[in-house]
């Protein structure tokens, strides 16, 4: 996985690429200490260019809402698409998640 901010008026964007797996654990806990420190009131998980996303990143993408979640943090996923749309579906992050087309 690879990703990339960009600054929004009212928060900051993620924007994952590639293939989301256990071996991005370190780099997506740099993600979530974004979030710790209340760097933003919102922030957005763009999956747009995300192909390719295992169990153990729907635990690390469970773990950023409960940290969002404790610091009153919107967390909405933008763009997700195809078989990673399917998987959070299919593991009911809407119940978790606001998504965003």
């Amino acid at each position: 996985m690879h990703y990339k901010t960009v600054n929004l008026k009212n928060g900051v964007e993620v924007q994952i690429n590639g293939s989301f797996t256990f071996r991005d654990h370190d780099t997506f806990f740099e993600i979530v200490s974004m979030i710790k420190t209340g760097y933003n009131k919102k922030v957005v998980f763009n999956m747009e260019g995300c192909d390719f996303l295992d169990s153990a990143a729907l635990g690390m993408l469970v773990i950023a809402h409960d940290e969002a979640a404790a610091k009153n943090v919107k967390l909405p996923i933008k763009g997700a698409k195809g078989k990673v749309k399917d998987v959070l579906y299919a593991a009911r992050f809407d119940t978790l998640y606001d998504f965003e087309d």
